[in-house]
């Protein structure tokens, strides 16, 4: 009887997952696009309604009509002013675009309320009603029907209304609608605007149930994206029913893992593991039915930001060690403290260059690899083992996990990918680095502090050895990139099957730039570790994870000089620091979404590659003019080289 009352519990937040999903389902049927924003939006739009009614006094109808009309305004505004510029754009601009919206809500919603977790009142009675004999709020039964209604709703109208054949026709083939009169930006906008309403009416009915909490609300994201998954983003009754599954399942699953039990339970009891299972969920249905994702009668490639050789190779090292040394010898404590979380960021963010800038896969669990490397700095050092074996071993048990990662990269790609990928990181948010079990309890989430040849570090000493352990890393990541293997890795990231075809191994490829990657991230979570003398998993987060993704998007993905741009916007980096200077730290969120979605229209290709078209551009017009042609003799002059990759 305990399992069924939390599972009928469970209705109310299912509900709000089947809402969710529906949006999820109406936007990827319009417009092809994954929304990764859509959690942020019930979010955003749940704590403008709840200022309406309870901070201004309006009536709960006039409070839900004018939240309804700014999610109606959000949807129309980011479609129009964003998402349509990027229709023929490459999937990582379109993934990146949602989640700068996502950042941006995040950082507003910080700025304008007050995001302390608190439980509104109701919306709708909230008074028990007695079902299969057990007393369950009546809010959580009215959160499931208006799902169950909607979808309905929804079902008839893409059946049975002229609007909902042409979001069919369109889903089927844009360029077959737009030739028979239908107009894809009139759908695309509509069908924006009705994912952020349901998105709305989510979070303002789940909220006085699960509580209006900033992050929590934003996170919902991800089991969203399981329910959307399970009916493969075409069926409206299929994705309500999925919701309301996973939520009921999810909160049943609180009697297991909330119970205390012996060493060998330690998979199923435990914080978090109820919440887990959703992503799990994403997990398991990607990698055993290869792709979920219905492909759009009209496909897109577009062109993936440019991942040019390195220059300066020799100079840009010396150049950036002498910069560094004079920075870390001429600062304070606190610049000091905020230049090496940069230099640990430029780590991670290089990390994300080898695997999505140089092969092109999508991978938003970089943070996720950082904290595990972090994770086992703080239980290696605590055992007594010695920084030099520390770094190495951190970053060696973060490869592991990299190449499990990089698994579903064999059967999946693209948005996907990401999809999984986020949800590993999600797993490991809050399933393994919140448990305090791991970590032996409090004792172990200190950091020993870093010491060479049984000598302290310090501060300075540890800023310099990080400095030189970041620029042999970049040194080292700028050398593969004009190796053969980063040769063969971009012609993997730019066509798959043409490099298969020319005999590369593909899946040795994806697997071998998800291992270094992952070795790289970790040790740049160990450096963060060492840093702070402490293991705080909240630098883990999964917006750690999606912030890192769009700095190293705006400095230049495909560059290792993109990375450098990364680590300064890294959080509690030197930009941070700046911030805080200025008094302006609260605002990072909002110029690092902003930011990035003037970037991913404006300069796809991020500030580090733009500079580089710029240098290019000079050189060749100051260049002399090129030599007149040799006589056709019929000799063949060209030596045999390795085939390059086209750069579109």
């Amino acid at each position: 009887m305990a399992v069924l009352q939390f599972a009928l519990l469970g209705l109310g937040l299912g509900g709000a997952y089947a809402l969710l999903a529906l949006g999820l389902v109406t936007i990827y049927r319009g417009t092809g696009v994954l929304n990764f924003s859509q959690g942020a939006v019930a979010m955003i739009c749940a704590y403008v309604f709840f200022a309406l009614r309870d901070g201004l006094r309006l009536s709960t109808a006039g409070a839900a009509l004018l939240a309804a009309a700014f999610a109606v305004v959000l949807g129309l505004a980011f479609y129009l002013l964003v998402m349509r510029q990027l229709r023929n754009s490459p999937v990582l601009a379109r993934i990146i675009a949602t989640l700068a919206l996502l950042l941006l809500l995040q950082g507003l919603a910080m700025l304008l309320f007050d995001v302390q977790t608190r439980t509104p009142v109701s919306v709708v009675p909230a008074t028990p009603v007695d079902l299969l004999g057990i007393a369950i709020p009546m809010d959580r039964l009215i959160l499931a029907g208006v799902a169950v209604v909607l979808a309905v709703a929804l079902s008839l109208v893409s059946r049975r209304t002229r609007i909902g054949l042409a979001v069919r026709a369109i889903s089927d083939s844009e360029k077959g609608a737009s030739l028979s009169g239908l107009s894809p930006v009139l759908i695309g906008a509509l069908t924006w605007a009705v994912g952020f309403v349901l998105a709305a009416v989510a979070g303002v009915m789940l909220s006085p149930i699960a509580g209006l909490d900033a992050k929590a609300l934003t996170l919902l994201v991800v089991p969203v994206f399981a329910a959307a998954l399970i009916a493969r983003f075409t069926s409206f009754g299929v994705a309500v029913a999925a919701g309301l599954g996973l939520g009921m399942v999810e909160s049943a699953l609180q009697l297991v893992t909330d119970a205390e039990g012996a060493w060998y339970t330690w998979l199923w009891t435990g914080p978090g593991r109820s919440q887990a299972l959703p992503a799990l969920v994403v997990i398991i249905a990607m990698i055993f039915s290869g792709r979920l994702l219905p492909a759009r009668g009209e496909v897109v490639r577009g062109r993936l930001p440019i991942s040019p050789p390195p220059r300066y190779r020799v100079a840009g090292p010396i150049i950036a060690l002498a910069a560094g040394l004079a920075f870390i010898f001429s600062v304070r404590p606190s610049w000091l403290s905020a230049g090496v979380v940069t230099l640990a960021g430029v780590m991670i963010a290089l990390s994300a260059v080898l695997v999505t800038g140089f092969i092109g896969q999508i991978s938003l669990a970089q943070v996720a690899f950082a904290g595990t490397g972090g994770m086992l700095t703080a239980l290696l050092s605590s055992a007594g083992l010695p920084f030099l074996l520390v770094l190495p071993l951190s970053g060696l048990v973060a490869a592991l996990l990299g190449l499990l990662a990089g698994l579903p990269s064999l059967r999946v790609r693209g948005p996907s990918l990401a999809l999984v990928t986020l949800s590993a990181a999600y797993i490991c948010q809050v399933a393994v680095f919140s448990d305090g079990r791991l970590l032996g309890g409090q004792g172990y989430n200190r950091v020993a502090s870093p010491a060479l040849f049984g000598l302290e570090l310090g501060g300075t000493g540890f800023a310099v050895v990080t400095l030189v352990i970041v620029i042999v890393t970049g040194s080292l990541v700028a050398a593969l990139r004009v190796s053969t293997f980063g040769r063969r890795a971009l012609a993997v990231r730019e066509n798959e099957a043409a490099a298969a075809a020319a005999g590369i191994d593909i899946k040795r490829f994806k697997l071998a730039a998800f291992t270094l990657s992952a070795f790289v991230a970790g040790v740049g979570g160990s450096l963060l570790g060492y840093q702070a003398n402490v293991f705080a998993f909240e630098r883990f987060t999964i917006f750690e994870s999606l912030h890192v993704i769009a700095m190293a998007y705006i400095g230049g993905i495909g560059m290792v000089s993109g990375a450098l741009f990364a680590g300064l916007g890294a959080s509690g980096g030197l930009f941070s620091q700046l911030l805080a200077t200025w008094g302006a730290d609260s605002y990072q969120l909002v110029i690092a979404g902003g930011a990035l979605l003037l970037a991913v229209q404006l300069h796809p290709d991020g500030m580090a590659a733009t500079l580089h078209t710029i240098r290019e551009r000079r050189g060749r017009r100051s260049s002399p003019a090129p030599a007149a042609a040799p006589p056709d003799d019929g000799k063949d002059r060209s030596a045999p080289a390795e085939p390059s990759v086209p750069v579109k």
